[in-house]
């Protein structure tokens, strides 16, 4: 910026003059920030609302549209000590488990090595293994992946646990024990192991307190070695009967007509534990108390925000403003603006009407139509705004000591309950979809018009970056002006003072 020698001839604070002059000027370029961060802030409130509109759409109207949630299960078992048991589709009945084997993963344990005071960074011909042997590590369903390690002179004790990770497998070395543990990732006959060296004896892996596993023993886990202190854990399938027949499974968890069975023990010969399924109709029942819980809230967050007080009076504070105000006197002016903000919004307005009508819709099911006050769910006073009840729930004082008809139809027919009621939600499920459509206004997955907003704010932005440029020109022919005029009576002085001169 150039200097500026102001008010030599006339007196006049010119600095003082402009600064006034572009106050005013600079009016007009406040508005256009203050637009801009008000609807940064609107922005933000429908961005606050999508993620909850967006929340109840993937997850409570998502359930209630899959009429497998209306056909819940509970099972109970006569032992939980061997079995815990969970129903989801399974028919309701009595079933008898028995536990033959628990599946394992193979373990292998080395032998006590302490006394050779190794560690990790020990080199191997340091615990007495031969240097140029092989050792060969197979894994995976039939043995069908292989690695090979090759012991050099460097090779330590950190490399070849690396190795066998790199194999696939979980090993370590417990330098304050002196032992090695090896295991299979998964339990299973699927994933054992072998590990086998090309040099035998002393300098192979017995030097590292391990030995040779081939498949036989990885299989048995018994060695014709009795003398090795290697403990070894082999790798078994988990073996049940299910009502007579013969389940095997890599896992301890079983999945089986319809039934989660976490095995945790095995039966004795002859013992069988019962398992009961029968219908979970509370649970269904709570499911469509939480739904409806969740759209009161919903609804009566829209409703709030659309009727919210008109916030007309309260302008956008200007930062000189809020140099003169508290934080407190701010944040109180500001929080008038924001809570505003969605006040008769036509999108939020639409939306509200969308839950409206998609609760008033019907499913037919053999020439009979059902809707949600079918079930005994129903609308409450007008005052209320569409706020959704449920006949007979206890912690609705208003309605709770009407006939409970929902859980009542639950108990009597489940599968009709879940087909109407799925039905209806997937109704309601398909408009909140078309909701979020992607168009020119909007994007996808979004309730609002996020794209013609973010137009709106780069026009401010560009609005305002041209008032910038405007308004330095603006000041800088102000200042040229005041330069014309202070040239003009500085001639006009020394005119005078000629002028003076001359008459003596």
């Amino acid at each position: 910026m150039p200097i500026r020698m102001t008010g030599m001839a006339s007196g006049i604070d010119v600095d003082a003059v402009v600064k006034e002059l572009m106050s005013a000027q600079k009016l007009k370029k406040t508005n256009l920030e203050g637009k801009k961060e008000k609807l940064s802030w609107k922005q933000d409130a429908w961005k606050e609302m999508n993620t909850k509109l967006y929340s109840f759409y993937t997850n409570s109207l998502s359930k209630m549209k899959t009429q497998g949630n209306y056909q819940a299960r509970k099972a109970t078992a006569s032992d939980t000590s061997k079995v815990s048991v969970s129903a989801t589709t399974a028919t309701a009945g009595s079933y008898s488990l028995s536990v033959e084997k628990l599946a394992s993963a193979e373990y292998v344990t080395g032998a006590d090595i302490k006394a050779k005071g190794l560690d990790s960074s020990s080199k191997l011909t340091d615990a007495g293994m031969e240097v140029g042997q092989t050792i060969t590590i197979k894994t995976g369903k039939n043995l069908d992946k292989e690695f090979t390690f090759e012991v050099t002179e460097d090779s330590t004790i950190s490399d070849f646990t690396s190795k066998l990770k790199e194999a696939g497998l979980n090993a370590s070395f417990d330098a304050k024990n002196g032992r090695f543990f090896v295991s299979a990732k998964d339990s299973g006959e699927d994933n054992m192991f072998t590990m086998e060296s090309s040099v035998s004896g002393e300098g192979g892996l017995a030097a590292l307190g391990l030995m040779d596993i081939d498949e036989n023993l990885a299989k048995t886990g018994q060695s014709a070695d009795s003398s090795s202190q290697v403990a070894i854990v082999k790798a078994q399938d988990a073996r049940i009967k299910l009502n007579g027949a013969v389940i095997e499974s890599g896992s301890n968890t079983i999945n089986a007509n319809g039934m989660k069975l976490d095995l945790l023990g095995t039966t004795k010969e002859g013992e069988e534990i019962k398992i009961s399924v029968t219908k979970d109709s509370q649970s269904v029942y709570d499911k469509v108390k939480d739904f409806v819980k969740g759209y009161n809230e919903l609804m009566e967050e829209m409703y709030t925000k659309y009727n919210a007080a008109s916030a007309s009076k309260y302008a956008m504070l200007t930062s000189e403003q809020k140099e003169a105000m508290s934080e407190e006197e701010v944040k109180l002016w500001e929080g008038k603006i924001k809570n505003s903000l969605l006040r008769r919004d036509d999108t939020l307005n639409d939306l509200m009407q969308t839950f409206r009508s998609a609760m008033q819709e019907t499913f037919e099911i053999n020439g009979e139509k059902f809707s949600l006050s079918s079930f005994g769910i129903v609308t409450g006073d007008y005052r209320e705004h569409g706020k959704l009840h449920i006949e007979g729930n206890e912690d609705d004082a208003e309605y709770a000591t009407k006939t409970n008809k929902l859980m009542q139809m639950l108990e009597e027919d489940p599968e009709k309950v879940g087909e109407a009621l799925s039905g209806i939600m997937s109704k309601f499920y398909d408009k909140m979809f078309d909701k979020m459509g992607t168009t020119k206004l909007s994007s996808a997955l979004t309730f609002y018009n996020d794209k013609q907003m973010k137009t709106e704010s780069d026009n401010y932005e560009k609005q305002i970056k041209n008032w910038e440029t405007k308004l330095t020109d603006i000041e800088n022919k102000y200042y040229k002006q005041f330069s014309a005029m202070e040239k003009m009576m500085s001639e006009l002085q020394n005119k005078q003072s000629q002028l003076a001169g001359f008459f003596g």
